[in-house]
């Protein structure tokens, strides 16, 4: 058991390493070899193993052994951001941005992985599976995104990416507990305890499969009004342009409601005021609206 133990926290630490390098250096292949090398999904999917076997000792351990892991990687992270010669920008990165605002596909993808990963844990037909499942599984890279965003004092980033990694977690539980009982692993008799242990397990992955539904719902819709919004601003501005020789080159709507907007072109600049008349026409409303331009010649044959 010690040289499993050792074997396991050693592949996670290696893992961690890599997966923080890769957020840091914004590097989306770094990140795919830390998800070969980490081990996480293994005391995920006994936790689901122990609990369909109505074996509540081992499914503990197998939590405990995935919390001192989730810890691990958190803690390990934060301290490669702090030490780190290029940190990671959680407004611009993109493979943070990519799990802080985890959406209902994402659990779409969780639940397929679950359950090829389970899949793949029970038949031997189809080990070409695993490193696919280590790839698509968000496990260790939220982590690490946790990690660096507490480092850099963004405690949104960091519970958005930990809300991906529930994600996963519990979808994990639930096509783990279909596969291993669809295959009969527990479909003999046990004791009382086991039997109580199992249903009051099952009943708290159902609560959180509930809260983490709703807080994707959310996400979900944030983020389709966020993009219809910005497409009704676009709209507008490129209307508050067709009379002009300019186009919109940029446009940035942040969280606090600012708009900056900078069009190319040549010739009298059109009205700022104007704009924010058109805006407020189409009722899009905008703390403030900055303007840049930029001079530009259009060439024509």
């Amino acid at each position: 058991p010690c040289r499993q133990y050792s074997s396991f926290a050693l592949r996670l630490l290696a893992a961690t390493v890599i997966a923080t390098a890769g957020v840091a250096a914004d590097s989306a292949t770094t990140i795919i070899g830390a998800m070969l090398v980490a081990p996480l999904m293994s005391p995920m999917l006994g936790t689901a193993l122990a609990t369909a076997l109505c074996r509540p000792l081992a499914a503990i351990r197998a939590l405990l052994i995935t919390v001192a892991g989730m810890c691990l990687v958190v803690l390990v992270s934060a301290a490669l951001t702090a030490v780190i010669p290029v940190a990671a920008d959680m407004e611009t990165n993109s493979q943070v941005l990519a799990r802080v605002s985890p959406r209902l596909v994402d659990l779409i993808i969780a639940l397929a992985s679950g359950f090829v990963a389970a899949l793949a844990s029970v038949r031997s037909d189809i080990p070409d599976a695993v490193p696919g499942i280590a790839i698509s599984a968000s496990i260790v890279p939220p982590l690490c995104v946790v990690g660096a965003a507490l480092y850099e004092g963004a405690p949104d980033a960091a519970l958005g990416a930990f809300l991906l990694f529930i994600t996963n977690y519990v979808a994990i539980q639930i096509t783990g507990a279909a596969v291993f009982l669809l295959m009969g692993l527990g479909a003999r008799q046990f004791s009382s305890v086991g039997e109580q242990a199992r249903k009051l397990w099952y009943v708290l992955v159902g609560i959180a499969a509930a809260v983490v539904l709703a807080l994707l719902l959310n996400t979900s819709m944030s983020v389709v009004r966020t993009s219809e919004y910005e497409r009704l601003i676009q709209d507008v501005t490129s209307s508050w342009l067709s009379d002009t020789s300019y186009r919109v080159k940029s446009l940035d709507y942040d969280d606090a409601g600012n708009l900056y907007v900078q069009i190319a072109g040549t010739g009298v600049r059109p009205s700022v005021q104007q704009l924010n008349k058109d805006l407020l026409a189409a009722d899009v409303t905008c703390a403030s609206v900055s303007l840049s331009v930029v001079n530009e010649v259009r060439v024509t044959n």
